[in-house]
């Protein structure tokens, strides 16, 4: 048979033939891998992220610290396919900015529900102001114009405790021991960006508010620097002209 057939055409559908099976098995080689890729990114949309996720309301305003402090958030892990655009997986991608709108309970954190608001970087967020733990929420920011000599000028500086004195009449005595400064003249507090001014900002607690602004109305207050360590709270009685502090030995 093979005698049979034009010369040279046995070798050319040997040749068909074998470029047929090459194209066939290539043909199956990509849709291996087609299938092993399709495969492989359906295990990755299915894989489940860790993501944060509110747990409570938080109102707009709300500091990213004061999410941590008070655990107003959750680490869920969810499909990777079904995490928001900007989805918030690290509380650090969050640092130091507040909620730029409402964020409702089982709702996702995303970058974009953060940023840095007026008031982010202002002394009412500085966490020295927000306390946490029990004192969250009970601290208050009293500002005081106090002269070089009452004041300790300039060697009283921001994150300085004092004791704080007070002369109302003709008696002096200690309105309040281990008071934080929280800025002091012509310094910017401690971690916020807030414009600086001539006064003393105080850290006080809210219950004394109206003590402390009669006090800087109405008295003279004077400042005793304290040690930065080791400093102890001692009975300081009142002083008077007639009490013994002035009488002569």
């Amino acid at each position: 048979m093979e005698n049979l057939l034009p010369k040279g055409m046995l070798g050319t559908q040997r040749r068909t033939v074998i470029a047929g099976v090459v194209a066939l098995v290539l043909a199956i080689i990509l849709l291996l891998v087609y299938l092993n890729h399709y495969r492989s990114s359906i295990r990755s949309q299915n894989a489940n992220t860790p993501v944060l996720r509110a747990k409570v309301f938080i109102p707009a305003g709300t500091t990213a610290l004061t999410l941590a402090h008070k655990g107003l958030y959750e680490v869920a892990a969810i499909p990777k396919a079904q995490l928001q655009n900007g989805a918030v997986t690290d509380a650090s991608a969050i640092h130091g900015e507040v909620a730029l709108s409402d964020i409702y309970p089982g709702q996702q954190l995303t970058e974009s529900d953060f940023g840095a608001s007026a008031t982010a970087s202002a002394l009412s967020g500085s966490a020295q102001l927000l306390g946490a733990g029990p004192t969250a929420g009970t601290y208050r920011a009293l500002a005081l114009s106090l002269d070089a000599t009452h004041g300790i000028v300039p060697q009283v500086l921001t994150g300085d405790h004092v004791d704080v004195y007070v002369q109302m009449g003709g008696t002096m005595g200690l309105m309040s021991p281990n008071v934080l400064v929280l800025q002091a003249p012509n310094q910017t507090a401690a971690g916020t960006t807030a414009s600086t001014s001539g006064n003393y900002i105080l850290r006080i607690p809210s219950r004394d508010a109206a003590k402390w602004a009669y006090a800087a109305d109405n008295g003279t207050i004077v400042f005793v620097l304290r040690p930065q360590t080791g400093a102890k709270t001692v009975p300081s009685p009142p002083a008077t002209a007639s009490s013994n502090f002035f009488v002569g030995r």
